[in-house]
């Protein structure tokens, strides 16, 4: 309620102090502005042509509704007519009169700018918060794999991946032939980016699904599962044994498949951040 009260009086103060603004305007206006005396009657005799008389006004000599003949055209004086006079010559009251339109076309340059630009700041905020949230629920993507799931421009989404990361609040790291991308170089550490990396994969994804459900899962076994080349199963087990998320044990000639004791923990707990999300 205290808060509604001072919202008022600040509204009742800029009213107020709008209002008496006006009216000192007026009154300045009033003060500067000629106040020409009445027409004296009868009107005099020797007006030139085209004249019009106001009671309590001017005499206003229109110049395109002068009627001259061609003689008194030719012998007329028109010069200094179309005279240029700046604004800053002109009297103080015809610049006060222009002041209302000048103040009105000032406020509103200023309000459209304003509004531009604070749209442009949200739109941009939006963006941001679009990505680094897309980043935090699927660490290890990439931009390409961003701006498709995002729905937005490739070339929006990299201006804006630097930006993030000048701002050090992501990182992007040179893993295998692509640039993932992670919140910041502080929350993942190596082991965790190798394996949110791969499951950003979907075969890699479901080979380690697989090897964790099954242990000691065999490559003949894998490719049969997942109704995969074995060549490819052998492919993304090596990489996965480079990377140290898996290991083996020989039986006999094949090679039988465990998630490594280093990697079980994190693994478990990406797999399932990412199911939930």
């Amino acid at each position: 309620m205290a808060g509604n009260r001072w919202t008022f009086k600040k509204l009742a103060f800029v009213v107020g102090l709008a209002l008496m603004s006006i009216l000192a305007y007026y009154a300045l206006l009033d003060l500067v502005s000629p106040h020409p005396p009445k027409v004296e009657h009868p009107v005099p005799s020797d007006l030139p042509p085209g004249a019009i008389v106001c009671e309590g006004g001017y005499v206003v000599i229109p110049a395109y509704n002068v009627s001259l003949t061609p003689e008194e055209a030719a012998h007329a004086d028109f010069n200094g007519t179309d005279g240029q006079v700046s604004f800053f010559e002109l009297p103080l009251w015809i610049q006060l009169r222009y002041l209302p339109i000048a103040f009105f076309g000032a406020i509103t340059t200023f309000c459209a700018a304003f509004s531009i630009v604070h749209r442009l700041r949200r739109r941009n905020n939006n963006n941001k918060h679009t990505i680094l949230a897309f980043v935090k629920d699927n660490p290890g993507c990439t931009a390409p794999e961003l701006a498709r799931d995002a729905n937005m421009n490739i070339g929006t989404v990299r201006y804006y991946l630097q930006r993030l990361e000048d701002e050090g609040r992501i990182v992007l790291e040179k893993m295998g032939k692509y640039k993932r991308i992670f919140v910041n170089s502080n929350t993942y550490n190596d082991m965790e980016k190798r394996i949110a990396s791969h499951l950003r994969t979907e075969p890699t994804k479901t080979i380690l699904a697989s090897i964790m459900e099954s242990p000691g899962i065999n490559n003949q076994r894998l490719a049969e599962k997942l109704v995969m080349e074995k060549s490819l199963v052998y492919r993304y087990t090596r990489k996965l044994l480079e990377d140290g998320i898996i290991t083996f044990e020989w039986d006999g000639t094949s090679k039988r498949y465990f998630i490594d004791a280093s990697a079980k923990e994190t693994l478990t707990r990406l797999m399932r951040a990412e199911s939930v999300s």
